[in-house]
């Protein structure tokens, strides 16, 4: 059997999770996720540390490894979180971006793009994220970039748990409209469309749980292992 290494089998969890198919509260089990791969138990549990750094997974002493599940407040308030604290750094940002930088966010949007067109949305919500990230990397504060890191790791929970009411990704085109802000130094605009940009984003999430009945570990990571 092929030998599975961490990268591979985060990828494929993380895929699984940020695409519904592992739902929220679903028990992760070690030694079937194992068996799945063809590995033994350690690189699974350092996948599992790893999501759960992330938030994307809860890690229960003495019960085992869950999918994450966020109330409708938790999301809200992650949400409102992130308006106040982008707001600011892209504030910020916009005082202090050089033109490499500049050119890194706009790397980003090039290679959102790709993504979009080759209908890879796990790289889209990636990128997506790194952008915003990068943002507050520019900002110049850590605190901006270590706090949002973790509000973007629970974003993705939320995007898995509630999807979306429609097929909606957070927009490249907005995001080329945040970098012309920022390259004119316009404080004001810029902090206008990060708050509109993220309200967007929550406005279009299902809040209205649905109810249904996973797929088993097996037949879920054979799904994604499986040759297109």
């Amino acid at each position: 059997m092929i030998q599975s290494n961490e990268a591979d089998i985060y990828k494929t969890i993380k895929q699984a999770i940020l695409q519904q198919k592992l739902r929220p509260n679903m028990q992760l089990v070690e030694d079937v996720i194992a068996e799945s791969f063809g590995v033994s138990r350690t690189p699974v549990r350092n996948v599992l540390r790893r999501l759960a750094y992330e938030k994307l997974v809860t890690i229960i002493p003495h019960k085992g490894t869950f999918v994450s599940c966020p109330a409708v407040a938790d999301a809200k308030e992650v949400f409102e979180m992130r308006r106040v604290l982008e707001a600011a750094a892209i504030r910020q940002a916009c005082k202090r971006a050089d033109a490499e930088q500049l050119d890194r966010l706009h790397s980003l949007i090039e290679e959102e793009h790709e993504a979009h067109a080759q209908g890879d949305m796990f790289a889209v919500l990636q990128i997506s994220g790194d952008f915003h990230l990068k943002i507050a990397e520019v900002a110049g504060n850590s605190y901006y970039t270590r706090y949002l890191e973790e509000l973007i790791s629970l974003t993705y929970v939320i995007i898995a748990f509630y999807g979306y009411k429609q097929l909606m990704y957070c927009s490249s085109d907005e995001h080329t409209q945040l970098l012309h802000a920022i390259r004119q130094k316009d404080e004001s605009i810029a902090e206008q469309l990060i708050v509109e940009h993220l309200t967007l984003i929550e406005q279009s999430l299902d809040f209205d749980e649905a109810e249904d009945v996973p797929a088993s570990l097996v037949d879920i990571f054979k799904e994604f292992r499986s040759p297109s």
